[in-house]
């Protein structure tokens, strides 16, 4: 029987039996950058309207023409420097693949040592870093153009929504207002809806060897068919992030900073080193294992509805209690 205790359980199980999997976790974090949850911070934004138009204002949303133009004329008058500049953005663009090889490598590791160590005979089995970064195995590149997919279908959202905020920007006027409230209520829905999808799309991917166009058709199919279970599942994980982020709030505002101001007050400089550097890996600590908590849940919640899809018994909260009272207010008839 399904039940988001045993999916949440059996993630939390594997998070804190495997901890190696938290350093997948960071990388992955700096992929993802919040997943589906930036959509609430990014929307939310109140200033985020007048960040684009100052962006397309500036032409710094992209590299201008006037950046490459410069770079033509210093290659021109001066060949050896822009040589030499040509070869550090070579280096930069090599440096930063890399980067990016190794985050997107980290998240097909997390979601496929998930898998491996649901199965209770593989607890014993040893994650090797090296191993999953070094293997091409041929999921880089569509796991990539997911990752892709979804950071551009976003932004194209994010703008459409703050047309009116940029509009609002200029002339404040109740009109503005009630056109921004209409775009929020379709797209905000559309974007989760996308994080999601995209989500299911990655997990068929890795686990079920689709390739880029396939996984967008049965991520698509798949979250269609369980969008409920699939909401619910945002919600709690939702709640669960809000909650340990309040709390790592509270523990900043209320124990670190008193003691970082302590020790500014008498000069102490070696101790406020130490304890900002312990402060910063304590909270890398918790972002790599929440990573890896919420990438656990939501790969055992994919396999969970592809192993279900037939006898359909993966239903949600929701479904199950109104199914309930349907039953009862049945009987009460009879």
């Amino acid at each position: 029987m399904f039940s988001y205790r045993s999916v949440l359980g059996s993630s939390w199980a594997i998070t804190k039996q495997h901890k190696k999997l938290w350093i997948f976790g960071i990388l992955a974090f700096f992929l993802s950058a919040g997943g589906e949850y930036q959509i609430l911070t990014q929307i939310l934004n109140e200033d985020y309207g007048a960040s684009i138009y100052n962006q397309i204002a500036s032409g710094s949303s992209i590299i201008s023409l006037s950046f490459w133009s410069s770079l033509w004329s210093v290659c021109i008058s001066q060949p050896k420097t822009g040589l030499i500049i040509l070869m550090m953005m070579v280096l930069m663009t090599g440096f930063a693949f890399l980067i990016l090889w190794i985050c997107v490598k980290s998240q097909i590791a997390l979601v496929k040592w998930t898998k491996t160590y649901l199965n209770t005979k593989n607890k014993d089995k040893k994650v090797s870093f090296w191993d999953e970064v070094s293997t091409s195995d041929g999921k880089f590149w569509p796991v990539l153009g997911i990752n892709i997919t979804m950071k551009v279908a976003l932004i194209l959202l994010y703008s459409l929504l703050s047309l009116p905020l940029i509009f609002l920007y200029f002339k404040d006027s109740n009109f503005t207002i009630l056109i921004y409230t209409v775009f929020f209520i379709i797209f905000l829905p559309l974007a989760i809806s996308l994080a999601l999808i995209l989500k299911y799309s990655i997990a068929g991917i890795i686990l079920e060897k689709e390739s880029f166009v396939k996984s967008l058709e049965s991520g698509w199919k798949l979250f269609i068919k369980n969008w409920l279970v699939s909401l619910e599942m945002a919600i709690l994980l939702f709640l669960i992030n809000f909650f340990v982020s309040l709390v790592c709030v509270f523990a900043l505002s209320v124990i670190i900073l008193p003691i970082i101001l302590a020790l500014i007050i008498f000069n102490l400089a070696i101790p406020l080193y130490i304890l900002v550097i312990v402060t910063f890996l304590l909270i890398v600590t918790i972002a790599a294992a929440l990573m890896s908590f919420q990438t656990s849940a939501w790969t055992i919640l994919f396999l969970e509805l592809k192993g279900d899809v037939k006898s359909n018994t993966v239903k949600a909260k929701l479904e199950r209690i109104f199914s309930k009272k349907t039953k009862k207010t049945r009987k009460t008839k009879k």
